[in-house]
């Protein structure tokens, strides 16, 4: 029984969940979604359709969101989703719902994991939070999951246990405003769908201008002009970070804004460790069903 995986990964961690799962599944075949969107029709040609990325913002990345609704879904007989997150709560299980329940569909599993965000570059604090010692412990907890989840897989089981985040007890002063915040936070999921992609990048002296930036960039934003990027206007950022995460001088830095302030300056950067720059850009050529 073959399954399709249908990847987007700015960091790698998306992929390389998928690389792992696809090691454990029979006649796996993974396909990344920006490649795909290339191409007018998009069929799932498998019994079995699996959808791998990184929720930004709690929700979907808009990328995907299109995805699905272009898929054509007639042959899939189980559909699965698996979403990589830094610690708060996914809705992207939801949102995908909603967009499935338009074809008659819903997931019939779907599964989370905890791992580094490549976002995190941005928020103070950036050492605390990534330290070797955090990244392989959640590698080594996301492999033992991956076990049970094949099983789930292969047998064609439900599982849709609700995601609640990492345990993490919010700071004392939020702890009587939480209802509150729980309460309002799926109407703050168009604000952070909006913010998703209007990130304004810059790079500083030390850049060597390698090209790995316009190489790693997902939505072909970043074009090299005169041996230095350029982020296009006329081109909508994926909001992924890898040319952030990639840039091996770390000389990519993103702006500061009034709703956000950013410390990449301050901080290091952070990819899968098993994924090259090189994986990152081959979802752009790869990919035919």
């Amino acid at each position: 029984m073959r399954t399709d995986m249908f990847y987007f990964s700015g960091t790698g961690n998306s992929l390389h969940v998928a690389q792992e799962l696809g090691k454990r599944l029979p006649e796996a075949r993974l396909l990344p979604i920006v490649g795909l969107m290339r191409q007018e029709k998009v069929p799932a040609g498998a019994r079995t359709v699996g959808f791998v990325f990184p929720h930004y913002a709690s929700s979907l990345p808009k990328i995907v969101h299109a995805f699905i609704e272009r898929i054509d879904l007639g042959s899939a007989e189980y559909l699965f989703a698996i979403a990589t997150r830094g610690r708060t709560e996914t809705m992207a299980f939801a949102e995908i719902d909603k967009i499935l329940r338009r074809k008659g569909r819903q997931l019939d599993a779907h599964f989370v994991f905890t791992m580094p965000s490549g976002s995190e570059p941005l928020a103070k604090g950036y050492a605390k939070r990534i330290t070797k010692e955090r990244i392989r412990r959640l590698e080594s907890e996301m492999l033992a999951q991956l076990d049970s989840i094949q099983k789930i897989i292969v047998d064609q089981e439900t599982s849709r246990e609700k995601d609640k985040g990492d345990d993490i007890p919010p700071p004392t002063l939020l702890v009587p405003f939480m209802p509150l915040v729980r309460a309002i936070s799926p109407f703050l999921v168009p604000l952070g769908k909006r913010v998703e992609t209007t990130f304004d990048f810059v790079y500083g002296e030390n850049c060597t201008g390698c090209g790995i930036c316009e190489a790693v960039c997902l939505s072909e934003k970043v074009r090299l002009v005169d041996r230095r990027p350029v982020w296009q206007s006329d081109v909508q950022c994926h909001g992924c970070f890898a040319c952030l995460n990639y840039c091996p001088e770390e000389a990519i830095q993103v702006k500061s804004k009034w709703y956000l302030r950013s410390y990449t300056a301050q901080n290091g950067r952070y990819h899968h460790p098993a994924i090259t720059a090189r994986d990152i850009a081959a979802q752009k050529w790869m990919g035919t069903c």
